[in-house]
């Protein structure tokens, strides 16, 4: 198998991390791997926030766990209620992925999730490929309406990701892949 399809393959979530601190230069080449997306319309619809910062990291973590609890979803509000719940699982860096709220260069909106989405894809793969964990965080746009969580003007906060090193073996979970998803025609 090549490298970039065991990459595909054997990337996992990481939701528990070690204390080691992540490279600069490691840091940047995932973004590099991000801004190198496919994006509809070469529109390049993101920009990305870099926390490093354990009490900015902290301090986000706490903004979320309190937005969890008002979402009124009982799976989620209990999340939040959980004292020991870390949105960000301890990860040494939060990449933070913003989307324009109207493309500059297409005056809509249409492609900005999407083409996010591909973005941290890129970043996924690219950290798998450096030895560094990963776990892309959903609920960032669902939490943060109000408070925005940083984002430039004229963008909106669509996702996170957190990055670093896997506590370990016991971090990484098996994953099985449900069957019938595919139809031939």
């Amino acid at each position: 198998m090549n490298d970039v399809l065991r990459a595909i393959m054997e990337r996992r979530s990481i939701r528990k991390y070690s204390d080691r601190p992540v490279e600069r230069e490691d840091i940047e080449t995932v973004l590099q791997a991000g801004l190198h997306a496919p994006t509809g319309g070469d529109a390049e619809p993101w920009h990305f926030g870099v926390l490093t910062s354990r009490e900015m990291i902290d301090a986000l973590d706490e903004k979320a766990r309190a937005a969890m609890r008002a979402t009124g979803i009982e799976r989620i509000v209990a999340m939040g209620e959980n004292p020991k719940y870390r949105i960000f699982f301890g990860a040494p860096v939060v990449i933070m992925i913003y989307g324009e709220k109207v493309l500059r260069k297409t005056g809509t909106h249409l492609s900005a999730l999407a083409d996010c989405s591909a973005a941290i894809q890129n970043m996924q793969l690219a950290a798998f490929s450096l030895g560094l964990g990963t776990c892309w965080i959903g609920l960032i746009r669902y939490l943060f309406p109000a408070d925005r969580c940083m984002a430039p003007e004229g963008y909106d906060p669509l996702y996170a990701m957190t990055l670093g090193y896997s506590a370990g073996p016991e971090a990484i979970r098996p994953r099985s892949r449900r069957e019938g998803t595919v139809t031939w025609f």
